[in-house]
């Protein structure tokens, strides 16, 4: 199956389902005929600007972003901080978000969608966000950053 067959499903899935794990979007994909691993649809998700957001009831779902929604990745990083941020430590040039339980992931992705300069990478885990930026002076700099959004 070409590329821009399998975007096109996968894109018709995310708007017709509410499909809250990549086990039930690979599942579902799998059932209409794509035949592909889990980094490809990775990448097909980043590319089609698909990600997981949260409902009100504290579940997640897959979306995919509007070009009005791309401008507003900072308001949703201060919202999605404000609601689940614990504390945060930093170590030279690292930083270390602890979260709620099962957020990290979501912040992680509106972090690299921000696009902050200072940062060179970052893991998320379940609650952890492990951010490594370019230099000690970027990880101070980045953590006021993170500090005026939290407050």
């Amino acid at each position: 199956m070409k590329k821009d067959e399998r975007q096109r499903i996968l894109k018709q899935l995310i708007i017709q389902n509410e499909i809250e794990t990549q086990e039930e979007l690979l599942e579902l994909l799998k059932k209409n005929g794509v035949k592909a691993t889990q980094s490809t649809i990775s990448r097909d998700a980043y590319e089609l600007k698909i990600v997981k957001t949260y409902l009100e009831n504290g579940k997640t779902k897959y979306v995919i972003l509007a070009f009005d929604e791309e401008q507003n990745y900072e308001h949703k990083l201060r919202e999605s901080l404000q609601e689940a941020f614990k504390k945060m430590e930093r170590i030279k040039f690292i930083l270390l978000i602890h979260t709620e339980y099962d957020r990290a992931d979501v912040i992680t992705n509106y972090l690299d969608d921000v696009g902050y300069e200072e940062i060179a990478g970052t893991v998320a885990g379940i609650d952890t966000i492990l951010i490594i930026t370019r230099s000690e002076k970027m990880a101070k700099t980045l953590e006021e950053k993170i500090i005026d959004l939290v407050y």
